[in-house]
């Protein structure tokens, strides 16, 4: 199976058709595609070769007025490179793409580690829900997926062993680079719009931590463990990082049902912060002051974390994804005064090789949000909503303590009552967007935060009896929300 020319990649076209397409055609036709058809960890491992492809196929864009004018050049430069690279893109073969063709193990395992990020014990197989300890086929076109996706977000600890060169690989190793953080996109109208809008500068590139530019990792295959160039470039630049070789792989030529996955070796590693900055994914800093990637949190709705996704730094060392940089260009490109972004990736549990859940969101901001000024009002309207959970959770304190609850209970039902409080909120946040959009007094926010503040309170406190009506008054005279 070739990946440039047979299908495998599931995409939607515009007059609403399901398919699976090959990278060519998905090029040729990206201007009648939609979207990609994938969950959010295959979304981001898709993009990145999608990306990684194109910015090869240009040779940049070099600067900010090189990429306005790269939009029409995508289609024939990414044709032409995929058809002079094809013999790169075999699944199989003598050279399997992004695989290790001399590989050899110990232990095979079940093709179905892929599906589910080589998680193992009671995890679930976000990826597969048909996945089965004893295993089953997966086709041709499953397996591409499943590859780069398993290159993206496979977590780190023990993996399995590979045997390569005559040297053994079965050491614990690094988690691949996009896991557990969230990870931001720009939306087209159509795919072909999409790839656009997230290419990145070379002159952006260089202003990351080691912003070397590189090549793809398929393009300076490692052929030996030796081959300390490959590794360098597969490690430290920005092209070589888009679909990492976090893991020694081997597909076994075909076989559906099993393969060969083992770790690299010690002395490779492909770092985080604050050695690279992964370009989709948003920085902030601790308290500390250092840089960290901003979590991914199922329980937490983007619109809390809006004011950090959407950060427009200057220093590539912080702020929201490196594509949002483009934001202020995009402007020449669409007719609507807003912007769609996509925002998503995989949450890992308290272990970090426990998965969680998968999380996406989309958004249609108006590009007025990008604006410092109205950016910082909004920021003042979570602040208003994250002091009225406070004060929801002292007026439930109060009201509990006065009927000599104990405190492990009391956990549970303020718990109970923030999920309430935020639920409310979550479903109205477009309000708070359009106030600040439109830089407005907070009113209508704050008559909604006092709702629903007092409807979380209603529900999670009683008040019929005479003691219960004596410390329902007492909780209740809490929710009020403490401002500068």
């Amino acid at each position: 199976m070739n990946l440039t020319g047979d299908p495998w990649i599931p995409i939607l076209f515009e007059n609403g058709q399901n398919s699976l397409v090959s990278l060519v055609q998905l090029f040729e036709e990206s201007r009648n595609i939609r979207d990609l058809t994938v969950n959010p960890p295959q979304r981001i491992a898709l993009m990145r070769l999608i990306i990684c492809i194109t910015q090869v196929a240009l040779d940049g864009p070099e600067d900010e007025k090189d990429w306005k004018g790269c939009r029409d050049k995508i289609i024939p430069a990414c044709r032409n490179y995929l058809n002079k690279r094809k013999e790169m893109f075999e699944l199989y073969g003598p050279q399997p793409f992004m695989q290790i063709e001399a590989l050899s193990s110990d232990k095979i395992v079940p093709i179905d580690k892929l599906d589910c990020c080589l998680a193992s014990g009671n995890n679930p197989t976000l990826f597969d829900h048909r996945a089965s300890i004893s295993g089953r086929t997966q086709s041709p076109a499953t397996q591409a997926l499943n590859l780069i996706t398993c290159l993206n977000f496979s977590t780190g600890g023990k993996v399995g062993q590979a045997i390569w060169k005559n040297n053994r690989y079965s050491d614990s190793t690094f988690a691949a680079p996009c896991i557990k953080a969230m990870h931001t996109l720009i939306r087209g109208e159509n795919l072909h719009e999409t790839i656009f809008f997230n290419l990145l500068a070379k002159k952006t590139i260089k202003s990351f931590p080691n912003g070397k530019w590189g090549y793809p990792v398929w393009d300076f295959f490692p052929r030996s463990p030796d081959d300390t160039d490959c590794f360098e470039n597969a490690g430290k630049t920005y092209l070589g990082r888009l679909v990492p070789l976090s893991r020694f792989i081997n597909l076994s030529a075909g076989n559906e049902k099993e393969c060969i996955i083992g770790p690299t070796f010690k002395s490779f590693k492909i770092n985080h912060l604050p050695a690279f900055r992964e370009p989709s994914m948003t920085v902030i800093q601790t308290k500390k002051g250092d840089p960290i990637y901003l979590p991914l949190s199922s329980e937490k709705h983007i619109w809390r974390e809006l004011g950090s996704v959407i950060n427009l730094s200057v220093s590539m060392e912080q702020g929201g994804a490196a594509c949002l940089q483009n934001i202020q260009q995009v402007f020449d490109f669409i007719d609507d005064s807003h912007i769609d972004i996509w925002v998503g990736g995989l949450e890992v549990g308290a272990q970090a090789a426990k998965l969680n859940d998968m999380v996406e969101w989309n958004l249609s901001l108006p590009l007025g949000l990008f604006d410092d000024t109205v950016l910082t009002i909004y920021q003042n309207g979570v602040t208003l909503a994250n002091n009225g959970e406070l004060a929801l959770k002292n007026g439930v304190t109060t009201y509990y303590a006065d009927q000599a609850i104990a405190p492990k209970e009391m956990t549970g039902v303020k718990k109970k009552a923030a999920i309430i409080y935020w639920t409310i909120l979550d479903n109205n946040y477009q309000l708070l967007i359009n106030i600040a959009n439109r830089q407005q007094e907070f009113d209508e926010w704050k008559k909604l935060i006092y709702s629903a503040m007092h409807k979380a309170y209603r529900q999670t406190c009683s008040h019929e009896t005479p003691r219960q009506i004596q410390a329902f008054s007492k909780g209740r005279m809490k929710l009020f929300i403490k401002n500068k």
